[in-house]
């Protein structure tokens, strides 16, 4: 679809009061991969004329940035260490409003990526210095239907998943008018994790990270050949000069694939009651097993070639003493499973899950603790592999609760991700009762490749990988 937007205003949200003016140290949690992150957001609601809905979100978005500061400030690098650091300076929030005579029905499935989705996000130009490059953007576009869209993007050395949510709830809430004295105020000091990962005894105490074999997530990438970074964040200045913009990924197509919730009802009774093996089987455990099937199965890849899944597990109660659920920062540890192509394919599913569950547990405290030391070292590794599957759960957010004050989300698409080898489980808010989850994966384009029909038969999707995933 040819969606034409019309840009109306560029503005600088800044906090209402002067905040809490710093320099945020970040954790190698933060810095190892500080690139923005796009959201949309769409509400079917029809707005009232009378209420400026665009000037209301606006000073909502003033009032929570006096306690969520870190989004208004901007990215510097420490003079000594080179690490990348977040001056709290209240610059600001870049926001766009912007109209369209299209309507959302025209669009279609709402949580179907389409590239015509990249004109609701705000693209910036590139910029001299970073710390010109605001961390958060936003675009409000309204459609003729008198429908809304929320395009935003923030950097991932900002916020996590869980922070992000917690950023945007602020926002809605305090749009809406709701009373925000329940609100939890954010924890934006990285300080805990710092002095666990500096006290004297800490460990481990060698100065390159492919040395750390205690560390599953580390030690599993290290036998597949990868191109490793400096540990100096300097090296990302010219990757945070573009920071707002969104760049072409050659052959690399994002698709949304729906899976019904009835069928993963019906594989959890495969993996649990018929293999007598697991005692409990969650949506994830299900669905990242398949996705890695699935993805590996269509890649074609050598039986005996080494593989890799990834996926993150959020750290904040397994931290002693524990995070909290209000720290804003990454508190995300990557959970690691390794085995060849012939295995992942010969073995049953919830032999996979058996997989998937182990590495769970092997996020203890002080392995977090020792994953945070070791990308403090002098090599961080940033793979970009076809052996390398990475699953992020985003099941559990309530994104259906947000609620500006015209109406609750109506459904929320994904774009383009800086690391095309990472999955996206996601609730498809389109279907009532959440009876369909959404996966928004990347892959690749050969010559033979064809669109595949989206009937909504997700029990077809299930059993053919390769109708899933099109290498």
């Amino acid at each position: 679809m040819d969606l034409q937007i019309t840009l109306k205003e560029t503005v600088t949200v800044r906090p209402c009061e002067q905040s809490n003016t710093q320099t945020i140290d970040l954790s190698g949690l933060d810095r190892m991969s500080p690139a923005i992150l796009y959201m949309i957001f769409f509400f079917k609601s029809q707005l009232k004329k009378e209420i400026d809905h665009v000037e209301r979100a606006k000073k909502a978005l003033q009032k929570v940035l006096s306690q969520w500061y870190p989004a208004a400030g901007r990215f510097k690098f420490h003079e000594t260490t080179g690490k990348l650091e977040i001056d709290c300076n209240d610059e600001g929030v870049a926001m766009v409003t912007a109209l369209t005579k299209s309507k959302l029905e025209e669009l279609g499935c709402l949580h179907e990526y389409k590239p015509c989705y990249e004109k609701l996000v705000p693209k910036l130009p590139e910029a001299n210095d970073i710390s010109e490059n605001p961390l958060v953007v936003v675009q409000m576009t309204k459609f003729a239907c008198g429908g809304i869209s929320i395009g935003i993007g923030g950097s991932h050395a900002l916020f996590d998943g869980v922070g992000a949510f917690n950023f945007l709830a602020a926002w809605a809430n305090t749009s809406k008018g709701k009373d925000d004295s329940n609100l939890v105020a954010p924890n934006h000091s990285r300080a805990a994790l710092l002095q666990a990962i500096y006290s004297p005894n800490s460990s481990p105490k060698t100065s390159s990270i492919y040395e750390q074999e205690h560390i599953a997530a580390i030690q599993d990438l290290y036998g597949i050949p990868m191109e490793a970074m400096a540990s100096d964040d300097r090296c990302w200045e010219t990757a945070l000069s573009k920071f707002g913009q969104i760049e072409p990924q050659g052959e690399l197509v994002l698709v949304t694939l729906s899976v019904q919730k009835e069928v993963i009802e019906r594989l959890k009774v495969l993996a649990t009651k018929e293999s007598g093996k697991l005692s409990k089987c969650s949506t994830f455990d299900i669905l990242c097993a398949h996705v890695w099937k699935a993805r590996v199965t269509a890649l074609k890849l050598h039986p005996d070639t080494k593989i890799c899944l990834q996926f993150p597990v959020d750290s904040r109660s397994r931290f002693h003493p524990p995070l909290g659920k209000n720290f804003s920062g990454n508190a995300i540890v990557l959970a690691s499973v390794s085995c060849l192509v012939r295995e992942l394919l010969e073995e049953p599913l919830n032999y996979t899950i058996q997989r998937i569950q182990a590495a769970k547990g092997v996020i203890t405290d002080e392995y977090i603790k020792l994953y945070a030391k070791a990308l403090e070292t002098s090599a961080k590794f940033l793979p970009s592999m076809r052996e390398l599957t990475i699953v992020t759960d985003w099941l559990k957010f309530p994104l259906h609760a947000l609620d500006f004050g015209w109406g609750r989300v109506s459904t929320a698409a994904l774009l383009a991700t800086p690391v095309p080898e990472t999955a996206f489980l996601m609730p498809n808010l389109e279907e009532s009762g959440g009876s369909q989850f959404s996966v928004a994966i990347t892959h690749g384009i050969s010559r033979d490749w064809r669109p595949m029909a989206n009937s909504g038969k997700s029990s077809d999707v299930l059993n053919d990988s390769n109708e899933m995933l099109k290498q």
